[in-house]
């Protein structure tokens, strides 16, 4: 409605000065309206798929308060509880996350844009989450102080790998600014430049929308902020799905780093510093990994007594301090 009347006056100029195209002035309002309803279309998708993806991660996420494993076989028995860390909270949203974004495949830069843009607020995320992890340990469960340790180290360089993202999508801008240019101020025209004479409705806002990558480790962290574990057995599977879930993470980047190479019309010194950024979350799964190592070694008796109990749970049992 703002735009109509200016419409109509350049419309009208444009018949009087017998311009080659005078329809294009009357069309400005529609234009105006079409990128107002794209605009809001997309945030709403984007709001929508985030709430999915969080409705989806709710599902797949361990219930804390089962605690235990109906099983059968010759070392188990009915109501042990076992370490399972790739069916830990940690590993499932990781690997829900990871699934999200390799089954997304974007078909305009910008969305492309939008990825490399969310990686180092989805790496603090992620870290947040193993800090969570960390601080609750150290401060209210009999954790072993080596294992924390290693789970700080491992936080360290997830903040240092976000870091290096934030680098890297200045690089990224820096290297493609003309390209950028010409999808958020086009010239008139400016489809006229593109290799294939078509024109795009370019979705100019996508690249500052929240990358799928993102919204998973975002996600994630959100989840994991409200968990406590109520067993020593549930923490040893949350200290072993870190690894596994720092590996999914590295994993998923690492697409995004082989679609940039082989895919992407992208400057090869982003696919170096990918590189460099997924060996950076193998050495944090890594660190992680070495945390699950120490917390079986100094709690070896304990989690032996909780996943093959002596003559029993019930037997067992008889072992069990007061709260």
């Amino acid at each position: 409605m703002i735009t109509l009347p200016l419409s109509l006056i350049w419309g009208t100029w444009r018949v009087i000065r017998n311009h080659h195209d005078p329809l294009t002035g009357y069309a400005l309002s529609v234009h105006a309206a079409g990128r107002i309803w794209r605009f809001f279309f997309r945030r709403s998708k984007a709001r929508h798929d985030n709430e999915a993806q969080a409705d989806a991660l709710t599902l797949k996420v361990n219930d804390p308060r089962r605690d235990t494993h109906t099983m059968s076989g010759s070392s188990l028995v009915a109501g042990t509880a076992l370490l399972d860390g790739k069916n830990s909270k940690f590993a499932l949203s990781m690997n829900a996350a990871r699934d999200g974004y390799t089954g997304f495949q974007p078909t305009h830069m910008m969305q492309v844009a939008a990825e490399y843009a969310g990686l180092s607020n989805g790496f603090r995320a992620v870290a947040e989450a193993i800090r969570h992890m960390a601080v609750a340990s150290d401060e209210r469960m009999p954790c072993s102080k080596r294992a924390i340790t290693k789970l700080t180290e491992a936080f360290q360089v997830l903040l240092n790998t976000a870091r290096r993202a934030d680098d890297m999508i200045v690089l990224f801008r820096t290297v493609h600014d003309f390209d950028i240019q010409r999808i958020r101020e086009p010239r008139t025209n400016e489809w006229m430049w593109n290799v294939t004479p078509l024109a795009v409705d370019a979705p100019e806002g996508a690249m500052f929308a929240p990358g799928r990558l993102e919204a998973g480790c975002v996600l994630m962290s959100v989840l994991y902020r409200t968990y406590a574990p109520k067993r020593m057995i549930h923490v040893a599977a949350e200290f072993q799905g870190m690894g596994y879930g720092l590996t999914a993470l590295a994993d998923a980047v690492d697409v995004l780093r082989q679609r940039t190479r082989d895919q992407y019309p992208v400057d090869v010194k982003v696919t170096n510093e990918l590189g460099i950024i997924t060996g950076n979350l193998r050495a944090a799964a890594d660190f992680a990994a070495m945390a699950t190592k120490l917390f079986c070694e100094d709690h070896n008796l304990e989690i032996s007594h909780n996943t093959n109990p002596r003559n029993g749970p019930a037997a067992e049992s008889m072992w069990s301090t007061s709260r």
